[in-house]
């Protein structure tokens, strides 16, 4: 069944308004797991934690490990700026938190659009510039199109049909740029 032109609904799953609305979106949370970036022939992976707090979700810290567990850097981000402190002590601040992810992980998006989708959400609950929404049996989102990026949830975590467990990021029309994250611990900041 088609909604609104653009979002898939399972039978017996609740209406794209009572899945998607702001309210679904977390503003206080952690979660940790591991991540795989590919750009062409550029690749990288490791291990991170992310978490978010304040009473409007923006402060924002994440840790990012290699694939063995070694630290590499740390950002901490508030509403004005973000500060960026490599392994070897150097540090970088830039504006936001996915303005310092950017040496890592290409995402051309805004911090608040990074949280929605790491909680597997599109960031617009309107659907307004968002395509493509196909929901799962629970009426979660299993797969949306959003700033030219195809988001898809393939598993939730057990006991929590809302935390994703497993998502690929892929940029549409580029095959060769995709992110995989593999999320293993969900929970308070």
């Amino acid at each position: 069944m088609l909604l609104s032109g653009c979002a898939l609904q399972p039978a017996g799953s609740p209406t794209e308004s009572q899945s998607l609305t702001a309210d679904t979106v977390r503003t206080q949370f952690s979660l940790s797991g591991r991540f795989s970036a590919k750009n062409g022939n550029e690749q990288v992976s490791g291990q991170f934690r992310y978490a978010q707090s304040g009473a409007d979700g923006s402060l924002r810290h994440m840790s990012l490990f290699s694939p063995l567990g070694t630290p590499l850097a740390e950002i901490n981000a508030d509403p004005q700026s973000a500060t960026l402190t490599l392994a070897n002590g150097q540090v970088q601040r830039a504006a936001s938190l996915t303005d310092l992810m950017r040496t890592v992980i290409d995402l051309p998006v805004t911090d608040a659009t990074l949280s929605a989708w790491l909680q597997g959400l599109p960031f617009d609950s309107a659907l307004l510039g968002v395509k493509n929404v196909e929901l799962d049996a629970s009426g979660a989102p299993s797969r949306f199109v959003e700033s030219g990026w195809e988001i898809v949830i393939s598993a939730r975590m057990d006991g929590n049909t809302a935390a994703p467990k497993r998502m690929r990021w892929s940029m549409q029309g580029q095959p060769d740029t995709e992110v995989r994250w593999v999320i293993d611990e969900w929970g308070p900041p």
